[in-house]
């Protein structure tokens, strides 16, 4: 299924805009399954770009940091990072992750609703974003945090389907900094490309891809970006790694997806 892999992020939701397939499907622990199209999760990518423009007034090369629990919202905010050319770092949502130079540090409520200690400690000249889960929210519905907090699910869906901003990030600019150390705009694809080239074998006929993991960490976020470069839908979940599920595995039997 594997073609010419996009050169870029930007070039990636480009294609994804014309695709009414599956882009990106999301089973989450408490049951709640949302399934985006590549027309969909594109329309989010530039929702995000633009909020991030518009109301937190970054630009190309700035820093987000971002708590890295795995959900479906959470990546469409990496995404829409990244398409407006700053840079992702993902950080323990309970940890004092954020550090000084960050311009913007967003946390996802957790399974109870509850946000983040992340957004207690944001440094000075950043601001905080709030994420919530449900797929339908239009606002957080408990007490902000205090302080500026960005209300995401609130605000994001007034802004523009596209990005009318910067076309292409700069190829040396930094993209994905972790543990292992930071990853340039301009390799964040090939990188993808070449971990979906010594799996696509083995993918065979599947349309979707599951990328395990609960964490968003270097690996898994090359790897989402590698289905999706691929063509297939990527499958995602925070439910428990358990290889004997059996209900899982009749999950991914019914999306017809198979492993990473």
């Amino acid at each position: 299924m594997a073609g010419t892999i996009p050169p870029s992020v930007p070039r990636l939701v480009d294609k994804l805009r014309s695709s009414s397939r599956p882009a990106l499907i999301w089973y989450g622990q408490d049951g709640e399954r949302v399934e985006l199209s590549g027309r969909v999760l594109d329309n989010w990518v530039a929702k995000t770009a633009n909020l991030w423009v518009d109301e937190l007034d970054l630009a190309a090369g700035d820093v987000v940091a971002l708590g890295d629990d795995l959900h479906w919202r959470s990546l469409a905010a990496v995404l829409g990072t990244w398409r407006m050319g700053a840079a992702v770092r993902a950080v323990d949502p309970l940890d004092a992750g954020a550090e000084a130079g960050d311009r913007a540090v967003v946390g996802l409520v957790d399974a109870q609703g509850a946000p983040p200690p992340l957004l207690d400690r944001v440094p000075p000249g950043a601001r905080a974003v709030l994420l919530d889960r449900p797929a339908l929210s239009l606002g957080y519905r408990g007490d902000l945090p205090g302080g500026d907090v960005l209300d995401y699910c609130a605000e994001v869906r007034a802004h523009a389907d596209v990005y009318a901003g910067l076309e292409e990030p700069a190829p040396d600019g930094a993209a994905l900094a972790g543990t292992e150390g930071v990853l340039e705009h301009g390799r964040l694809l090939p990188a993808a490309g070449e971990l979906g080239a010594e799996r696509e074998s083995s993918w065979g006929r599947a349309s979707a891809v599951h990328v395990p993991g609960r964490r968003m960490d270097t690996e898994l976020l090359l790897r989402v970006l590698a289905v999706l470069a691929g063509g297939r839908a990527v499958v995602v979940t925070d439910r428990p790694a358990d290889p004997a599920d059996a209900a899982w595995r009749s999950v991914l039997a019914a999306e017809n997806a198979t492993a990473f």
